[in-house]
């Protein structure tokens, strides 16, 4: 390659850079989190030897990545790049849902499956998570079969199935996950609720 030819080659790179810049620059990323209920007057609602622990969940593959997806009408899911979730979407779920019953329930001791260690744990809850999506135009839909077992027993104290719709305010992204925290806290409601059932 002659003299000639590797300042035409250069030149075309710069100007293929400068081009990209000027024209090609991407949107940065914005990241996401849930959020939890409001606090409200500490009253404990269960004995002094019951521990929770949030967790095992298990989520559907298409959730658990990074990008925040929303739903067609037509029932496509859509990956968002620029819409992301802050950690663990599984974790998120968790802690959030332990944080949502230590309000309702008035206790600290409700922690997420992954910070067991913190207490000596005697129940915990299975989550299988089968859809937690939205459509941006349109409502979220959190459908979620729970149950509440005892530390080292097989059958679990209580089954149940819960189908929870909240509409998607804003119409964006921001709207979206505010409709899924809202979900979730109408979820925690459900456990609180059925906890007095599996006390002995």
């Amino acid at each position: 390659m002659n003299r000639k030819t590797s300042e035409n080659v250069l030149s075309i790179i710069m100007i293929t850079v400068l081009l990209c810049s000027c024209f090609g620059k991407t949107p940065p990323a914005a990241f996401y989190t849930l959020s939890t209920i409001q606090e409200e007057t500490p009253q404990d609602k269960l004995p002094a030897e019951f521990y929770l622990a949030v967790g095992p969940i298990s989520i559907p593959s298409e959730l658990d990545r990074p990008q925040i997806i929303v739903r067609d009408h037509e029932g496509r899911i859509k990956l968002s790049e620029f819409h992301r979730w802050a950690g663990s979407f599984p974790d998120n779920i968790a802690s959030v849902l332990s944080t949502n019953l230590s309000v309702l329930l008035g206790t600290d001791r409700i922690v997420p499956r992954h910070h067991g260690d913190l207490y000596p744990l005697t129940h915990f809850i299975v989550l299988h998570i089968n859809r937690f999506d939205g459509q941006l135009q349109g409502e979220v839909l959190l459908d979620v079969t729970w149950s509440m077992q005892k530390i080292n027993h097989l059958e679990p104290l209580i089954v149940k199935r819960s189908v929870i719709h909240e509409p998607v305010l804003s119409g964006d992204y921001t709207g979206l996950v505010a409709a899924q925290s809202k979900a979730l806290a109408g979820l925690a409601g459900q456990i609180a609720d059925s906890v007095p059932m599996i006390q002995e």
